[in-house]
């Protein structure tokens, strides 16, 4: 196996495959899903339900059911992990709409993607783009309420009748930012459509514009009404500051919470912010990379998409086309990888991803959201491979 992926390397003029070192090597297994299969649709034992492009993850509080933003089903869906089952929760399989639904069901979605536990852990609010709303999901009945946002119109209204996404040359333009609460009950939402930093007070309901501004692409730090993002993704709340991926960006940021400035604090962004690293980058820059540093603006990313609390002052960055899990520091900005592999054939197009074997590390294929749950296991959307993996990571 390995000689043939060196063969298909060398045949596609890419690099060999970066591995992290072996004496930090992370086990990488398929908890859900067919790893590689074609996107489907099918409840069941863990070996053989079916996902098409899983997203967003959340753990309930106890820990015991894993729910998933299946995207591409339009639907939610939890892994009970003592029994392995997984059922669908909200929505139906394959069936895109817009309805909230009663104690019967008949809710329908529109390419959920992304998911935050509710400070209750009662219920789930989640992301669905693409009805331009965040929807609220109750663990308790499973019924599903529209709770933020004008389905259907996209905008950047604040207020207690807000808008999300826009509209552009492919229609309405959903988002794929994350979402995090802080313990004052204020949900932020990474508005990646719009390029800007919303946040949400739960109990008075009212949406603001904290970060960035609307409809502008850029990396300038500073004033945070004057600075600029390019598809904000994921986002993490430490040490009275907001942690900000961006994908396009190749970034970490940080806003102050307490002072309102950004600046950044990991990787580095392309001059010209419609050369990024994905395949419909007309250019792919220098800046992208892989690039491990002790001194976070040294390191390189290959869109940095979401991110996780890892329980010891730092996240876990899913660096999605590098097919890495890297780890960022916040005390001293450091990157490291900690799982997987780049396994690339041709610019972002990563090969089948697979689960550690001897002589394997364990590789993903776009993986997009991660959770973790201490001391050392990490779940993974591994989004083009269409399957939840489960990550063991060395004791630190």
């Amino acid at each position: 196996m390995r000689s043939c992926l060196a063969a298909l390397l060398a045949l596609a003029g890419c690099a060999q495959p970066l591995t992290p070192d072996a004496g930090v090597q992370a086990t990488i297994t398929t908890l859900a899903g067919g790893n590689g299969a074609p996107g489907g649709f099918l409840d069941g034992p863990f070996a053989s339900a079916r996902f098409a492009f899983p997203e967003g993850l959340a753990l309930d509080a106890r820990k015991e059911h894993l729910y998933v933003a299946d995207s591409d089903n339009h639907v939610i869906r939890m892994l009970e992990l003592a029994s392995s089952r997984v059922t669908t929760v909200a929505g139906v399989g394959g069936q895109q709409g817009f309805a909230d639904s009663s104690a019967d069901g008949g809710a329908r979605l529109r390419v959920p993607r992304n998911l935050v536990l509710a400070p209750n852990g009662k219920s789930l609010f989640f992301t669905d783009t693409g009805n331009l709303v965040i929807r609220r999901l109750d663990l308790e009945t499973n019924v599903v309420t529209t709770e933020f946002g004008t389905p259907g119109a996209p905008g950047t209204d604040d207020g207690l009748v807000a808008k999300f996404g826009r509209a552009g040359f492919f229609a309405l333009q959903p988002w794929g930012g994350g979402m995090v609460i802080d313990a004052n009950g204020v949900m932020y939402v990474a508005d990646s459509a719009n390029q800007t930093i919303r946040s949400i007070d739960l109990t008075t309901r009212e949406v603001r514009t904290v970060a960035g501004r609307a409809g502008v692409e850029g990396s300038g730090d500073g004033p945070a009404a004057m600075a600029t993002f390019n598809k904000p993704s994921g986002l993490g709340l430490a040490g009275g500051a907001l942690y900000i991926t961006e994908a396009n960006n190749l970034t970490v940021r940080k806003l102050d919470l307490t002072t309102l400035t950004v600046s950044t604090v990991a990787g580095k962004a392309p001059a010209n912010t419609k050369h990024f690293c994905e395949d419909i980058s007309p250019v792919l820059p220098p800046e992208c990379g892989s690039t491990d540093a002790p001194n976070g603006l040294d390191a390189r990313f290959r869109f940095p998409f979401g991110m996780e609390p890892d329980g010891r002052g730092g996240f876990f960055i899913v660096d999605s086309h590098n097919n890495l899990i890297r780890r960022f520091d916040v005390a001293t900005s450091a990157v490291t990888s900690v799982a997987g592999a780049q396994l690339t054939v041709i610019h972002d197009m990563p090969l089948p991803s697979h689960d550690t074997a001897p002589g394997h590390p364990g590789t993903f294929s776009h993986p997009s959201h991660a959770v973790f749950v201490p001391p050392k296991t990490l779940y993974v959307a591994d989004r083009s491979a269409n399957c939840i993996r489960r990550v063991e990571l060395p004791v630190p």
